[in-house]
């Protein structure tokens, strides 16, 4: 549910072997990010943490968003766009867009993004910008603003799937008030209270992941912040996901090959692995296929109708 197909700060071409390790690995389709903030944030120092280091220029964000998007549409790779675009043998990417940055205050910008084949925005990333507040940084407008509000509609009424992730619980609070469609929050893990790395900042608390599930939405599990348990980590809140959530509302959001996927899912090569703990762990086939792909397709066949 949400990838970058190569490194995540590399400018031009998208890595093709990267790409190429898709078929092999039985992975039909990827969603990959475009970042819009990804020249104004840097890792602190002392946390190892991204963090806004500067505030935008005009247009920046969008030109980022454009040379990623391009990127990947020159990838070689085909570009699926509707729910019935998806076919085994042949891999595909869904674009997508990681914080409204870009948007600077221009609605019709979605449609721009929507006619190109944007299939999923999220709301916010590392900035807090004119949508709503982030789980990474201070409250600035008390959750989602009335511009955010109107995103929301427009993205609604567009047929793009909204992503909450990156997003504070106060700022979820709020879309869920306004989104009549199922929404997301592609990567992330829920919260441990106890263990270590267990209160991350980016990790959800119970209500956050309710007001996820109660919309019809996903959460996908995610890697890049779990520097000592790695892929079985990620695994293990797949199924804490799985026994608190329920099956229809689970996902795998890698955000490979950011953090710790650098050097753990630097490809696709190790998606056979989660399969086969999820066979391992007793789940059917039909539960299995709802965890790789079939959660995420029924919301994008919701958004889309």
């Amino acid at each position: 549910m949400h990838t970058h197909a190569g490194p995540p700060r590399r400018t031009g071409d998208v890595d093709r072997t990267v790409l190429a390790t898709m078929r092999p690995a039985g992975v039909s389709a990827a969603v990959v990010a475009a970042i819009g903030d990804i020249p104004m944030i840097r890792r602190d120092r002392d946390t190892g943490r991204l963090q806004k280091f500067r505030d935008p220029n005009p247009g920046e964000c969008l030109e980022a968003v454009e040379s990623y998007l391009t990127s990947f549409e020159q990838s070689g790779t085909r570009i699926a766009r509707e729910p019935d675009d998806f076919r085994p043998d042949d891999p595909a990417l869904v674009l997508a867009i990681e914080g409204c940055d870009f948007l600077e205050g221009d609605l019709d910008r979605l449609d721009v993004m929507e006619a190109r084949g944007v299939r999923s925005i999220q709301l916010t990333h590392y900035l807090v910008n004119e949508t709503g507040d982030i789980q990474t940084a201070p409250p600035v407008h008390g959750g989602l603003t009335a511009f955010g509000a109107e995103v929301v509609r427009r993205m609604n009424k567009l047929g793009i799937i909204l992503d909450v992730a990156h997003c504070s619980e106060d700022t979820v609070k709020d879309v869920a008030a306004v989104a009549t469609r199922p929404f997301l929050c592609t990567h992330s893990n829920l919260k441990e209270p106890g263990h270590k790395n267990g209160d991350h900042p980016r990790f959800i608390g119970p209500d956050y992941a309710r007001m996820v599930v109660e919309s019809g939405g996903v959460v996908g599990a995610w890697i890049a912040v779990l520097a000592e348990e790695k892929l079985p980590g990620m695994i293990r809140h797949l199924f804490r996901m799985i026994d608190a959530l329920g099956i229809d509302h689970v996902g795998i959001g890698t955000d490979m090959p950011a953090g710790v996927a650098a050097t753990e899912m630097p490809d696709f090569s190790r998606h056979p692995e989660i399969v086969a703990a999820l066979r391992n762990h007793g789940l059917t086939a039909e539960e299995i296929e709802k965890v790789c792909s079939g959660n995420w397709l029924r919301v994008l066949r919701a958004v889309r109708a």
